[in-house]
């Protein structure tokens, strides 16, 4: 049984609904049947003159337009593609082609596609997303099933003024670990980190007043896996029947797009902390431990452990003394090493001033820590260094801690302090628990 229109399924007021946000979205909805361009057009957003140079009304009169804007080098590989994704029983995949606007000039273009299929598997709609690639890199997806869209990992909402979902689509199990059902009429407040709502109702306010369009990157909680972090592309969404709809301000809803950028977010701390590392022993400087210490937190599991060690030299200015700052800096160079063939992950390591270290580890609790940090110490102690012929020994003490729930971050620093201070005062050389 084929799955009804909703775009002509005799329901007006669904059908004027839906178009409406269809044509709010801020990127060109469009959708046709099987044959793509070359059969029927069933709908197709006015923005896309902002991107052709065209109005809807002549790619409604002749679709072929479209495709025959594709530049020739494009075209036949687009089409042997969209076959190729018809054929092999795909639900969606990215088109990727450059077109020539009615003014003569050009502009990349990134389509996005979803195959509608019946029952038996047969092609019955093809619902596309169009985007100028340097102009809106938001690669939008969506589920047709209560909002004509159905694409792959994004998600479409619409909201009211107060961020209460009043339709969902997408991948919202993928994202939130929850249905949509039961994202629906719920408020993204409620999901989101307290310390981001209220700069982002701030941003929202303003946007509202001067009814424009914001991108905002913000954390959303995930329901197995803390949270996660997502750029949000809110557009204003004035309703048909607002009275007010033309006054500054009258903006009751949005309509967003969500992209989940954790793993970017992940990349881009890591390249940053490439470029904060500490030369002599190749750890992070205190700053850049610092930022991927909340980060982390922040985007922890819910459940999540994390524990910390933080250690020093034992009488480092003993050492710079009797062996010089080149000595010293021997002894710091030894420890980087054996750090960093210690842990699994390298931005876990952090020097924190000119002999005191820390090591951010996940997964452990506070006993298997304190072992790891023993093993360390044990091996620290054995070390000798080689220096002009000589040979240096050196030790270090430590403490440990297992971060508590919601504690802040330079609190969990501060109590791992606390440890290290108590394994001094009991003598050096060992390994001291926090309270």
């Amino acid at each position: 049984m084929d799955r009804p229109d909703p775009l002509e399924s005799g329901d007006d007021g669904l059908a004027a609904q839906s178009q409406r946000w269809l044509q709010a979205l801020p990127v060109t909805a469009y959708i046709t049947d099987d044959a793509w361009w070359l059969g029927k057009l069933r709908f197709v957003a006015d923005s896309i003159v902002d991107v052709s140079g065209r109005p809807a009304a002549d790619y409604r009169a002749n679709p072929e337009l479209w495709l025959t804007a594709i530049l020739e080098p494009f075209r036949r590989p687009v089409l042997e593609r969209l076959q190729a994704a018809l054929g092999n029983g795909e639900s969606r995949t990215t088109l990727s082609y450059r077109i020539e606007k009615a003014d003569g000039t050009q502009c990349n273009i990134d389509d996005t596609l979803t195959i509608e299929r019946d029952e038996a598997g047969r092609v019955v709609a093809l619902v596309g997303l169009l985007q100028e690639r340097e102009a809106y890199r938001e690669e939008t997806h969506d589920d047709a099933q209560r909002a004509l869209l159905t694409c792959s990992g994004d998600l479409l909402l619409q909201l009211d003024e107060d961020l209460n979902c009043l339709q969902v689509a997408g991948a919202v199990q993928a994202n939130l670990g929850i249905d949509a059902e039961q994202l629906h009429s719920r408020s993204l407040f409620g999901l989101m980190a307290p310390e981001d709502g209220p700069k982002i109702q701030r941003a929202l306010d303003e946007h509202a007043f001067e009814s424009t369009a914001v991108l905002l990157e913000l954390r959303l909680r995930h329901r197995d896996e803390g949270y996660r972090w997502f750029e949000i592309h809110f557009s204003p969404c004035l309703s048909s029947d607002d009275s007010d709809a033309s006054r500054p301000g009258a903006t009751p809803g949005w309509v967003a797009i969500a992209r989940d950028i954790t793993e970017r977010r992940r990349q881009t701390l890591q390249w940053d902390a490439y470029t904060a590392t500490d030369e002599l022993t190749s750890a992070l400087n205190r700053d850049a431990f610092m930022g991927l210490l909340r980060q982390a937190l922040a985007m922890g599991e819910a459940n999540g452990r994390f524990t910390l060690i933080m250690f020093d030299v034992d009488h480092f200015a003993e050492i710079n003394r009797a062996w010089g700052r080149e000595g010293g800096d021997l002894v710091l160079a030894c420890i980087g090493e054996m750090c960093r063939a210690t842990l699994r992950e390298r931005f876990s390591f952090g020097r924190l001033d000119d002999d005191g270290f820390a090591l951010l580890l996940s997964g452990k609790s506070l006993q298997e820590t304190a072992a790891v940090a023993e093993r360390m110490r044990s091996r620290f102690a054995a070390t000798r260094v080689e220096f002009h012929g000589h040979w240096l020994s050196f030790s270090v003490s430590l403490g440990v801690a297992e971060r508590r729930s919601g504690e802040s971050a330079d609190t969990f620093l501060e109590r791992a302090k606390v440890g290290l201070r108590s394994a001094k005062q009991h003598g050096r050389n060992r390994v001291q628990q926090a309270p």
